[in-house]
């Protein structure tokens, strides 16, 4: 009975928790971009501001079925540091970045607005491509 709840538990946190928004470490991040993917790449500090765009992206990519890619910078090592600053360029956290055939698009199609509105952001997906 004891592993059935613990089963049952498990799959409903996993059910309650599914997100179009995954984690990347720097090191996946390096793969996707040697791969030649296109993706939306989210670099955050976590700081209590960003957590209105990271709600925005969720509801976004929860809304329009479309997966986002976070990569936290607050807790990188000083090697992880170099190796993101050698494949994005970046002054800030808190960005996001619009990523074609493994290269950005362009710095200044770049999102810095921390309250960007989801249909602003909805908008601007559309325009670089990524919504129809």
């Amino acid at each position: 009975m004891k592993k059935f709840i613990l089963l049952f538990s498990i799959l409903l946190l996993t059910a309650c928790s599914s997100s179009n928004l995954k984690n990347l470490k720097v090191s996946d991040l390096k793969s996707k971009i040697d791969n030649k993917e296109t993706f939306v790449l989210y670099l955050t500090d976590n700081s209590t501001e960003s957590q209105s765009l990271k709600k925005t992206l969720t509801k976004v990519s929860e809304d329009n079925k479309i997966t986002f890619y976070y990569l936290s910078t607050e807790k990188l090592s000083d090697n992880d540091q170099t190796s993101l600053k050698n494949l994005i360029t970046y002054d800030d956290a808190n960005i996001i970045i619009f990523i074609k055939d493994g290269k950005e698009s362009s710095v200044l199609s770049r999102v810095t607005n921390l309250y960007i509105t989801p249909n602003d952001l909805k908008d601007e997906l559309k325009l670089q491509g990524y919504l129809k």
